[in-house]
């Protein structure tokens, strides 16, 4: 069951291992495997503790005779073994994917110097009849209150990122489903957080001013400066750690700057994408999130509008690529099954 339901997963995440750690050995990029170790443990102990607790809360509401059979017998109906069996190994290494990336995000310039903003705002002032993205849409969205908002939903996204991601880990149903999801995941930030990111690297509005010197976007940021003397903006703090860290050697927890393209946006759209085909709500809620994110990451100054224009046009092929990886079966599989072997 476990070889399965995860090969291709197990796959892709080792060839991409493979790639980093032939880039890091050629480019001399320091390589940290545990960075993502203590908040993935974190994250999985308060998800474990409050779904137990909710399912607890649930079982006692109904006040069965014995409060542990009842438990168990829920448990079991919500098939909680075979979600473990299945999932545990996928969350097991995603710390260790995750921790690979921001490793070779973090040694993008040690492979090519950050050249491409120029080309990326004249390409996107040609989009916008002449205009930067955040001049058109500052006359929706520069009020305080919207700022604060698009800032909230765009650090929401880490958060939702998991959720969405531990609910497919650990589901039971739709096994290609579940697969394509999973491949299509390691392909969107191997392909377009760390190989398109490094073809054309980019530091984005935020970083104009310290890496070029050039005072394009500086009117976006005073204007989110002053804004954050009213309503937080957390965008600023953040932006301020990732050029604190761009100074220093070796990757740290969310280290390493890039904007081309966006991998907030590529995430959301994997996640509408996914989300479609359960229609009402769930549906409408990853369009709504997708369009938000880019917003916030326009209007906060972490990317140019091209930045997650390219991401929707991306993901979507990413998506159908999964899915014919997750069709696959390897040739030793047919010849094990040949031999009379079951991998599960």
């Amino acid at each position: 069951m476990v070889w399965r339901a995860n090969w291709p997963f197990f796959v892709a995440v080792v060839v991409y291992a493979f790639a980093v750690l032939a880039a890091s050995a050629y480019w001399h990029i320091s390589i940290d495997f545990q960075i993502y170790s203590d908040a993935f443990l974190l994250f999985g102990s308060g998800v474990t503790i409050i779904l137990f607790a909710v399912i607890s809360t649930r079982v006692m509401l109904e006040r069965p005779q014995r409060l542990f059979p009842a438990l168990r017998d829920r448990l079991l109906v919500n098939k909680l073994p075979e979600r473990l069996i299945v999932g545990l190994p996928v969350a097991l290494i995603l710390p260790v994917f995750f921790s690979l990336f921001t490793s070779m995000k973090a040694g993008i310039s040690r492979i090519v110097p950050f050249y491409a903003d120029t080309a990326m705002m004249n390409v996107d002032r040609a989009l916008h009849g002449g205009h930067d993205a955040w001049q058109i849409l500052h006359p929706l969205l520069g009020a305080g209150l919207l700022t604060f908002a698009l800032n909230f939903l765009y650090n929401l996204w880490f958060i939702v990122m998991l959720v969405v991601l531990f609910c497919v880990t650990f589901s039971t149903g739709n096994q290609r489903l579940r697969s394509q999801y999973l491949v299509a995941f390691v392909l969107t930030w191997a392909l377009l957080g760390n190989l398109a990111a490094t073809l054309f690297a980019s530091v984005g509005p935020a970083f104009l001013m310290p890496f070029y010197g050039d005072e394009t976007f500086v009117p976006l940021m005073n204007y989110l400066q002053a804004t954050d003397s009213t309503f937080p903006v957390w965008a600023l703090d953040a932006q301020g750690m990732l050029l604190a860290n761009a100074g220093l050697d070796g990757p740290r927890l969310g280290s390493g700057i890039s904007a081309f393209p966006s991998l907030h946006v590529a995430v959301v759209t994997l996640n509408a994408i996914y989300l479609w085909r359960f229609g009402g709500v769930m549906r409408w809620a990853g369009v709504a999130f997708l369009v938000a994110i880019q917003l916030g990451a326009v209007h906060l100054a972490w990317h140019y509008a091209i930045d997650g224009y390219a991401s929707m046009l991306a993901t979507p092929i990413i998506w159908a690529l999964a899915g014919r990886l997750s069709s696959a079966r390897p040739v030793f599989w047919t010849r094990m099954k040949d031999h009379g072997v079951d991998l599960g």
